[in-house]
């Protein structure tokens, strides 16, 4: 298990951006906390939404006066197939959990849990599948201990599920995004509901200068003043990148000038993103008005920015979604957005007044091309989209509430 480095932030420069009362509760219990030991663990310190909120999670926790470490579990690319398979089949899909799967997920369980020492902590975070085995075969001591699951397992494929559940018995608490993720019978008695957030300072939305946006926009090639719609996600089936193609195309019929980027990011933990990302290519073919691109083309935080701000549409037409930061990543720019109506979304979006939820590739199709026949519409949408995401998805929000469950578990 490796230890994840963070960069210093300060909650003070947060409070601009947070109500006046939240900031104090926020100061109450942090008093009442101080010298906490907590920690995270996960699969991956970059790539994905759970590793980018840690990024400022832990900062901000730290500000608090807590003591916060976040660790990183070490496993063979073959641990992160099955992972990525256990992710998926947590989601719905069908697939089967062979023995020898079994062994394997158990195996790297064990071989990290000689990382752990007894009492080194009050409180651990596991997030997502990858690590929730650890605490079958690790002394956490008398620490409480926490799963955080990011993904919708409101459906989940049974004998996957049937699986996790067995290690959830270890657990004092779980965090959903929504409290009905957690199927009935979880093996966990405390249930909190703790949506994820965006960090209002990150190179990924704050304001940037007119030279940023000048490069992120030649690195993304695209013009100012260009018709483009987005869609920023990891390159997964559940996203259905293919299905935002295939509006792309209808609504190339009208909008002649259109053009579509597709950006995504690879992690560590995502062996998959490799195979959806050379089949998207070979899908968008030679259509040089779509653009698929990633990290690995130096396509950073900054471009995202760029990209999610120039854009008259940003979409995230997904089939299966735990939350998608995209959604207020976007509206935090005050750009409309037309996302899947799963998941997370709706908790976000506001169908027909800060963008529109969808269920296919024709609504996808018309609500896009409402917004961009309607200016007045894009720019009314993107201002109660801001509202939104300044009251209900900053990274201060999200602070409260795990300080708030921090509390309930020490009392």
């Amino acid at each position: 298990m490796k230890t994840a480095q963070v960069m210093k932030k300060k909650l003070i420069d947060y409070e601009p951006f947070a109500e006046k009362r939240l900031v104090e509760r926020i100061h109450e219990l942090s008093r009442n906390l101080r010298g906490l030991r907590v920690l995270h663990i996960n699969a991956t310190s970059f790539g994905g939404g759970v590793a980018e909120i840690l990024h400022t999670l832990i900062p901000l926790m730290k500000d608090c006066g807590l003591k916060v470490d976040w660790k990183v579990i070490d496993a063979p690319s073959t641990f992160f197939d099955l992972s990525k398979r256990m992710h998926n089949a947590l989601q719905g899909k069908e697939d089967s959990l062979s023995d020898e799967d079994k062994r394997l997920f158990e195996s790297v369980e064990e071989e990290n849990a000689r990382f752990i020492e007894p009492d080194e902590y009050d409180i651990v975070v596991i997030h997502d599948p990858q690590p929730v085995g650890l605490p079958a075969f690790a002394d956490f001591g008398n620490c409480k201990l926490v799963w955080r699951s990011h993904i919708d397992t409101s459906s989940p494929n049974q004998t996957f599920w049937n699986y996790l559940n067995l290690f959830l018995s270890h657990y004092d608490a779980g965090i959903f995004t929504l409290k009905s993720y957690a199927k009935d019978g979880i093996l966990i008695d405390k249930i909190y509901e703790i949506p994820p957030s965006i960090d209002p300072l990150s190179n990924k939305n704050r304001e940037l200068s007119d030279a940023e946006m000048e490069q992120a926009l030649k690195k993304l090639g695209i013009g100012k003043e260009e018709p483009v719609i987005t869609q920023v996600s990891r390159f997964d089936p559940w996203k259905d990148p293919m299905g935002v193609v295939d509006a792309y195309r209808q609504l190339k019929r009208k909008f002649v000038d259109l053009k579509l980027l597709l950006i995504g990011s690879m992690a560590s933990d995502d062996p998959e993103g490799w195979k959806i990302y050379e089949d998207l290519l070979r899908y968008v073919g030679m259509d040089y008005d779509v653009k698929v691109l990633s990290n690995f083309q130096g396509i950073g935080d900054i471009e995202v920015n760029a990209a999610q701000r120039v854009s008259k549409v940003v979409i995230q037409k997904s089939l299966r979604e735990g939350f998608a930061l995209t959604m207020s990543e976007a509206m935090w720019k005050k750009t409309p957005v037309v996302g899947g109506n799963v998941g997370g979304i709706p908790l976000q979006v506001h169908h027909g007044v800060n963008g529109y939820l969808v269920e296919s590739v024709e609504e996808t199709v018309e609500c896009t091309r409402r917004i961009l026949e309607n200016p007045s519409l894009a720019e009314e949408m993107g201002a109660k989209g801001f509202e939104i995401v300044k009251k209900d998805f900053l990274i201060t929000r999200h602070l409260y509430q795990y300080l708030q469950l921090f509390a309930d578990l020490t009392e």
